[in-house]
């Protein structure tokens, strides 16, 4: 849930499937003394634009999943099916998948800003969209005179794995979780072996027990497989291909495997992510062209661009929420899906990140300020 303090909150919200953005207009803002809008080179800028060096951006966003659940489902705030709520376009692919296919999900970036000279994403890290909501690192892209240089933090923005099971919960009653020892349910039971397998890579399966379903509606290529022993979970292996009564892994299991041994896959995860706030900040140190990167208020990363140039805003719109004002598609758009709360740059580089639920900036230091927050006080 949001940390609520006083009144409703709200914020600037992009959809699932939009092609929304914000602009903050270069030419709305700058005057343009000699009336020649193809060349900035002469024109007074101030504010963002007429900034060099050093700077902080902060931003406290929502991110929704864009994965989906298998199939190309894509996934709203609720993990809902948006596939399953309309029509095939075409007879045979969704709306969402035209929208942003499959493939271009694993890797999509959500822009949070764009200028030409600095942009910064989330940055989809995940190779599957079975059992696998979307999961981001932060990339950012920074311009030194004319050369672009990216960094990219680690992955910071999770999935949820873990749910917590109290007494009389059925679910755990009649065995069909596997839990640790904190009482965090983490694998699900959904199988059992009917035959001894030694070292073989086919086991054959049957789901008796566990809500009799097809082997199809429950395994999938590249799915790991546990067996367990008390609170530990050891890997069986990965399943390569998927039958009506067995599954072929792609390796021969390490240990012989018994007749009757139940069987566990990773348990549901969820997009907890698409309930809270994120608080994310880039850092940029001119002295030593360096880059930080903070999630939370924790350092993620550090590097340095190669380039001795200073750096300057470029002269051209700022965006927020794509990479263009234009309307190609969500992949080469950048297409960011949730909410902002609130954006802010100023004009110096923090050492770290004090304020993570607002971002209280300074007058006298803020190059850009966007509060799209509304509390009743």
């Amino acid at each position: 849930m949001y940390d609520i303090y006083i009144g409703k909150q709200k914020s600037i919200v992009f959809p699932i499937m939009c092609n929304a953005h914000i602009k903050v207009g270069y030419a709305e803002n700058i005057p343009d003394p000699f009336s020649t809008p193809s060349n900035t080179t002469d024109d007074a800028p101030h504010g963002l634009w007429a900034h060099l060096g050093s700077f902080t951006f902060e931003a406290i966003l929502t991110p929704y999943d864009i994965n989906g659940t298998g199939a190309a489902g894509l996934r709203g705030r609720t993990a809902q099916h948006i596939n399953d709520l309309i029509m095939p376009q075409g007879g045979s692919g969704k709306i969402s998948e035209a929208y942003l296919s499959v493939a271009n999900r694993y890797a999509h970036e959500m822009c949070i800003f764009h200028n030409d000279n600095f942009r910064i994403v989330l940055l989809n890290s995940t190779t599957t969209n079975n059992n696998q909501p979307a999961e981001y690192k932060i990339k950012v892209y920074l311009t030194l005179g004319t050369t672009q240089e990216t960094f990219i933090s680690p992955v910071v923005i999770k999935a949820s794995d873990k749910k917590n099971w109290s007494y009389g919960d059925s679910h755990v009653k009649n065995n069909l979780s596997g839990f640790n020892k904190n009482g965090e349910i983490i694998y699900d039971s959904v199988a059992r072996l009917t035959n001894t397998t030694g070292i073989s890579k086919t086991i054959d399966l049957n789901t008796t027990g566990h809500g009799s379903r097809a082997l199809s509606d429950i395994f999938y290529s590249g799915q790991s497989l546990y067996t367990r022993s008390g609170f530990d979970f050891n890997l069986l292996g990965t399943v390569d291909t998927v039958g009506t009564s067995s599954v072929v892994l792609d390796a021969n299991p390490t240990n012989p495997v018994l007749q009757d041994t139940e069987i566990y896959i990773d348990t549901f995860k969820e997009p907890k992510y698409a309930e809270n706030m994120h608080h994310v900040a880039v850092a940029y140190y001119d002295s030593g062209k360096t880059v930080r990167i903070f999630y939370n208020r924790k350092l993620v990363f550090t590097g340095n661009h190669t380039q001795s140039n200073e750096f300057s805003f470029a002269r051209t719109d700022c965006i927020l929420g794509k990479n263009t004002t234009g309307n190609n598609n969500a992949s080469t758009d950048m297409q960011f899906m949730g909410e902002l709360h609130e954006l802010a740059i100023e004009n110096f580089a923090k050492k770290d990140i004090v304020h993570t639920s607002s971002l209280f900036p300074s007058y006298d230091t803020s190059l850009l300020y966007l509060r799209f927050e509304e509390v009743d006080l």
